[in-house]
C-alpha cells in the first residue's frame, strides 16, 4: 500500500471512531511520533532562545555583598535608572548579582556563604565583574588581594574632587592604604534599592572591562 493510500485509510478509520476511541487510538499508535515532535519543538525553542540571547551584550556587571535587608530589597529601580542614565538599549544588559553573603573566617560558615564566596571568586577570575558593592569588612578583605582600582588614579580629577569626602581607604596586599571605595551613604542608592548596609561601599574591580560605564554609574549615584 502506498503512503498516500495508507494515510487515507487511517483518516477514514479515525472518522468512523467515537471521539473517546479516536483519542485513545491516536495516543496508542502515534505517541512516539507525538513525543518526538514535542522534543523537536522544545529543542528548536531552546536553540532559538540561546541564539537570541547571544544578541544581547552585558555592559555592566555588579555584585552586591552582605545586604542585610534580605528579600525586602530590590535593585529593579537602580537598574532602570542606570539604563536610562547610561543610554542603554533593550539589548544592553546590566547584570546585578544580589543575595551574596560573605564572612571571612571559615568557622561556622554556612554552605550558602561558601557558595557566595565561590560565585564572587568565579566572577573575579573570569574578569566579568565591574563593580563591587559591600560593607567595610568585605571591601577590606578583597583589597588585601589587590582586587580594586586605586580611585585617585582611576577617576578623572574633577570627579575625584567631587566625591573625595566619600572615599574610603583600605590596606592592599603590601599593607599600604589606598583609596579603593566610595561610601554610598547620602546618595540615592539606599532609597532606590532598600539595601541595608552600614554603610554600603562601592569599589571598582581592577579587572573591570567597562571603564566608561563604571564612571557613568558613579556620576549617576553622585549627581
Amino acid at each position: 500500500m502506498s503512503i498516500r493510500k495508507e494515510a487515507e485509510t487511517e483518516k477514514q478509520k479515525l472518522r468512523n471512531m467515537p471521539p473517546k476511541d479516536r483519542a485513545w487510538y491516536i495516543w496508542e499508535y502515534y505517541k512516539f511520533h507525538i513525543l518526538a515532535l514535542i522534543l523537536a519543538v522544545a529543542a528548536l525553542w531552546t536553540l532559538g532562545g540561546i541564539l537570541y540571547r547571544q544578541t544581547f551584550t552585558t555592559r555592566l556587571s555588579i555584585a552586591i555583598v552582605n545586604d542585610r535587608a534580605g528579600n525586602a530589597s530590590s535593585t529593579a529601580n537602580l537598574e532602570a535608572g542606570l539604563k536610562e542614565a547610561l543610554g542603554f538599549g533593550k539589548k544592553d544588559l546590566i547584570e546585578i548579582n544580589e543575595g551574596l553573603t560573605a564572612r571571612f573566617g571559615e568557622e561556622g560558615m554556612s554552605q550558602f556563604e561558601y557558595a557566595s564566596l565561590a560565585k564572587i571568586s568565579a566572577l573575579v577570575a573570569s574578569r566579568s565583574l565591574d563593580v563591587f558593592i559591600g560593607d567595610q569588612e568585605a571591601v577590606g578583605h578583597y583589597e588585601t588581594v589587590n582586587a580594586f582600582q586605586d580611585l585617585e588614579e582611576y577617576l578623572p580629577p574633577e570627579l575625584y574632587s567631587r566625591v573625595k569626602d566619600s572615599v574610603y581607604s583600605a590596606e592592599d596586599e603590601q599593607g599600604v592604604l589606598k583609596p579603593v571605595a566610595l561610601s554610598l551613604e547620602g546618595t540615592s542608592f539606599a532609597s532606590q534599592t532598600g539595601i541595608v548596609m552600614n554603610p554600603p561601599y562601592l569599589s571598582v574591580m581592577s579587572t573591570s572591562q567597562h571603564k566608561e560605564e563604571v564612571l557613568q554609574m558613579i556620576e549617576y549615584l553622585f549627581r
